[in-house]
């Protein structure tokens, strides 16, 4: 499943981008949601890990550093391209500051004047948020999104929300058929996006190959074949925590 993505993007640096980003995600996580944050850097990055350095220097493409609280991957063979970041996204709900050029996901203009955003505005604009209080904002929107001020934070996270509650759901068939334990599709995207490990029975990709011929299985059957091999594969050691696609292959000799 795709997750949500929500660009935070600005015209210029210093109009609140960062502290109205981290603001949102506060607000997510205490809600409790599932939140992924990539952050889009115009100048050289520096090492929070300093010794890092030394291997990159050495001609190292990848270091990992690890420690009991935090893992560090530092890489030069990653693309500063948002489509491919995605990849390395595992939670539902993806906050990204900058990459105001990208067509991924909506976008909320940050900016200190409403001529400035009216550059940024595009059809994927939900909402403008103005860090100056010089403009009544009063029932007001520009091209489809909505205005706000920098401190209607819980208005700002509210809508993001129904954003990505609605974008989870149109990946679900909207059966509203209760198979996957909840009565509603809907129900099951808050699930989803507050991190549970559920997921649709009746969308669930798991195919059956015999012979070169697919066989047909009702929603029970593939719910407990991928119950069954993910169950599996918490038992061994070195399988990846962001699983995304799963091929199982039994071959009988004649």
């Amino acid at each position: 499943m795709n997750p949500y993505v929500v660009r935070f993007i600005s015209q210029r640096a210093g109009v609140g981008k960062t502290y109205i980003a981290s603001r949102v995600v506060e607000k997510l996580v205490r809600a409790g949601y599932s939140v992924s944050v990539i952050k889009h850097s115009a100048s050289k990055i520096a090492l929070e890990e300093k010794d890092s350095s030394h291997y990159l220097s050495a001609g190292a493409l990848e270091v990992i550093v690890s420690s009991r609280d935090l893992t560090l991957l530092y890489s030069k063979t990653i693309v500063d391209d948002l489509n491919y970041l995605l990849k390395y996204v595992s939670k539902p709900l993806l906050v990204v500051e900058g990459f105001r050029d990208s067509e991924v996901g909506d976008s909320i203009v940050v900016t200190d004047n409403l001529e400035d955003a009216v550059r940024l505005v595009k059809k994927n604009t939900v909402a403008i948020v103005v860090s100056s209080e010089v403009y009544s904002l009063e029932q007001h929107s520009m091209g489809g999104a909505v205005v706000l001020y920098s401190n209607q934070i819980d208005e700002l996270t509210g809508l993001i929300v129904r954003r990505a509650l609605s974008y989870i759901t149109s990946q679900l068939p909207g059966l509203n058929c209760g198979i996957c334990g909840v009565d509603r599709c809907e129900a099951l995207a808050a699930r989803i996006l507050r991190g549970e490990r559920v997921s649709c029975p009746v969308a669930l990709g798991v195919k059956l190959v015999v012979n070169e011929r697919e066989v047909p299985l009702n929603p029970f059957v593939r719910n407990v074949v991928k119950s069954v091999v993910e169950g599996l594969l918490n038992s061994l050691k070195g399988v990846p925590k962001d699983i995304r696609h799963i091929t199982v292959e039994i071959s009988y000799s004649e």
